[in-house]
């Protein structure tokens, strides 16, 4: 049966080719959107493992989300190496760039390494030493690397100022700033000897949340543990999936609706050729299961297409957004949403066709 169903798909190639567009795009928009959750996932997870036994210090009332500029003093830094448990700090000054979508990090020359992490190592150049200590000269993590082209050698533009990459991390680096250059310079040319804020380095894991309501009681700042920062870009991320699932039922329901339209045309158009069907011995089932592989096989080409489709879409996001990604699991969301789509909204029509009386039919026109 599924050979007639695909003879009968293209006798109206038109019609059948707009509603296998419409799911498409409806596929295609649900995954391309739902791969920012996705890819916020995975960068959660490898910040959250980055961070384990960090306490981002921060002024009253910001987040590491919201906090840029110059705010705190630096005799905050003294202050938290006091602090029982407190293995080193490193103050920063960050500001985010006119894209809004890179964020530069100034911090100390002798605090790179740790900022950067022992995982991580530079594939290309060198890192930032104690000889860089007045230079504008930066680092760059993987992400802002293939982000925005840039290699080592390069200049990128900090508050009119060029600053030198000469140094490129390896894949799989995600630090807190995009861009890494020496505190003194960002600060000099910001005019500013503030801070954004101070990471606290705990020398015991298990005490981190611990010391941390002890600097936020005491010096009356917010103190955020990787558990709080996780804990938000979760947040974050199930609003962006829950906003893309909405409108992949908006979606859905265009779709749905197009497929419905479709196959109620196809059975007030072949009316006769059911009710010969049922005079040489068809049964209901028979007719109900032919217009309903019909509309999966609508269904399952549109959705094929959809996901091809989602590739372009994700990849225009990536110019704009850093943190998109395609998984299997998408794909299979994008089958499973496309044939369960064809499948719900063709139900109906495929009961009515075989409702129908095939006397009736027989003598319609």
């Amino acid at each position: 049966m599924i050979d007639i169903a695909l003879k009968n798909l293209f006798r109206n190639k038109t019609r059948n080719a707009l509603t296998i567009l419409g799911i498409a795009i409806g596929v295609a928009l649900l995954l391309s959107l739902v791969s920012i959750s996705e890819g916020m996932n995975k960068m959660i997870s490898s910040f959250g493992e980055g961070m384990v036994g960090i306490i981002t210090v921060l002024p009253e009332g910001k987040s590491l989300f919201t906090s840029t500029g110059g705010q705190l003093s630096r005799n905050f830094v003294d202050d938290m190496k006091n602090f029982e448990g407190v293995d080193y700090v490193i103050p920063y000054y960050g500001i985010l760039l006119p894209d809004m979508t890179s964020y530069v990090m100034g911090v100390p020359v002798d605090k790179v390494g740790e900022m950067v992490g022992e995982k991580i190592k530079i594939k290309d150049g060198r890192m930032i030493d104690e000889g860089d200590k007045d230079e504008r000269v930066a680092i760059i993590g993987s992400t802002y690397s293939n982000y925005k082209n840039t290699n080592t050698g390069d200049k990128i533009n900090i508050l009119g100022k060029d600053f030198e990459v000469i140094g490129k991390l390896e894949e799989g680096s995600s630090g807190a700033g995009d861009i890494m250059v020496p505190i003194d310079a960002l600060q000099e040319i910001s005019k500013t000897d503030k801070l954004t804020g101070i990471f606290v380095r705990v020398s015991d894991v298990e005490r981190t949340e611990e010391i941390a309501e002890d600097i936020k009681s005491t010096l009356g700042v917010e103190a955020e543990t990787s558990k709080d920062l996780v804990r938000k870009f979760s947040d974050m991320s199930s609003q962006i999936g829950f906003m893309a699932y909405v409108v992949g039922g908006i979606s859905a329901l265009i779709g749905g609706i197009g497929i419905a339209n479709t196959m109620f045309m196809s059975v007030s158009e072949r009316r006769r050729e059911i009710g010969i069907m049922k005079a040489i011995g068809a049964t209901k089932n028979m007719i109900l299961k032919q217009f309903l592989q019909e509309a999966i096989i609508l269904g399952l080409i549109g959705g094929i297409t959809g996901i091809i489709l989602s590739f372009f879409g994700i990849y225009v996001l990536s110019l704009m957004i850093p943190f998109v990604a395609m998984t299997l699991n998408l794909i299979f969301i994008g089958l499973l949403f496309s044939l369960g789509l064809s499948t719900i909204f063709s139900v109906y029509p495929a009961y009515a066709a075989a409702k129908v009386d095939a006397i009736v039919a027989l003598k319609y026109e």
